[in-house]
């Protein structure tokens, strides 16, 4: 014990209790991380500095042969020029192939990569114009009553001039209505074309067809005649719409036959 007083004890610790054993591992684990990464560009480097050497030795040992003249001279330069710009080139080509397979890899938009590809559709059968036409119902027409008020009663249709014998034909396709004697119309073909419209043949002398027949727009329905209340031999016609009468030169000129 000294003049000053009693001297402290001091206990010397180590600094780590486990020392050497963790030192340098965080230094480890970082170059393990980045060793994939510093492979992948020693070896694009090698593969260029690689391909450049070659290029450059085989022009040296061709050069070696004999010496050439200033201007065979520059001509091996340019291709030493030319190999290792080629041997850049491919070095580059093999990083953007890299990058372009692992892009490719990802969808570029999610929203597309999950849409549905909808298949064009196409129709193999292109539409058409319809082909059905009005046809006049005698093979000449000549009108010779019109339609309205004649001698004091509606006359509801109009009358054309034919001989007895001539055809009748339909005007328009449809079924047979009625096909017999009909009061003051004589023989008469009613024919229904549908959409409720209707065409009357009156006074024939004969009738072709049979109720429930189907016809066709210029089929032959009947013979022209002077049956019923008629004064000589013609075929009236009727055009009804809705179980009404209306005026056959407009409705014909309207679906586009022109009788006037």
């Amino acid at each position: 014990m000294s003049d000053t007083g009693p001297v402290a004890a001091y206990t010397i610790r180590r600094h780590a209790a486990r020392p050497h054993r963790t030192r340098g591992q965080h230094r480890r684990s970082w170059a393990a991380e980045l060793s994939p990464l510093l492979e992948g560009t020693q070896r694009r480097y090698n593969a260029v500095v690689g391909s450049a050497v070659a290029g450059a030795s085989i022009v040296a040992l061709a050069a070696s042969t004999g010496l050439p003249s200033d201007e065979e001279r520059a001509p091996q330069s340019q291709a030493v020029a030319d190999i290792a710009a080629l041997a850049a080139e491919a070095g580059a080509s093999q990083a953007e192939s890299e990058g372009a397979a692992q892009d490719a890899a990802l969808p570029a938009n999610a929203d597309e990569a999950d849409a549905p590809v909808e298949a064009e559709r196409s129709s193999p059968v292109a539409p058409q114009a319809p082909q059905i036409k009005w046809t006049p119902m005698l093979d000449e027409v000549t009108v010779t009553s019109l339609f309205g008020q004649r001698w004091g009663r509606s006359h509801n249709g109009i009358d054309l001039g034919a001989a007895t014998g001539d055809p009748v034909y339909a005007a328009y396709p449809g079924t047979i209505k009625h096909a017999g004697w009909e009061s003051g119309f004589g023989n008469l073909v009613i024919i229904d074309h549908g959409d409720g419209v209707e065409t009357y043949y009156a006074h024939n002398s004969e009738i072709k067809v049979r109720e429930g027949d189907r016809v066709d727009a210029g089929d032959r329905i009947a013979l022209a005649g002077n049956t019923g209340f008629s004064f000589g031999s013609h075929v009236h016609f009727e055009v009804h719409v809705d179980g009404r009468p209306v005026e056959p030169l407009d409705y014909l000129a309207g679906v586009g036959l022109e009788l006037r």
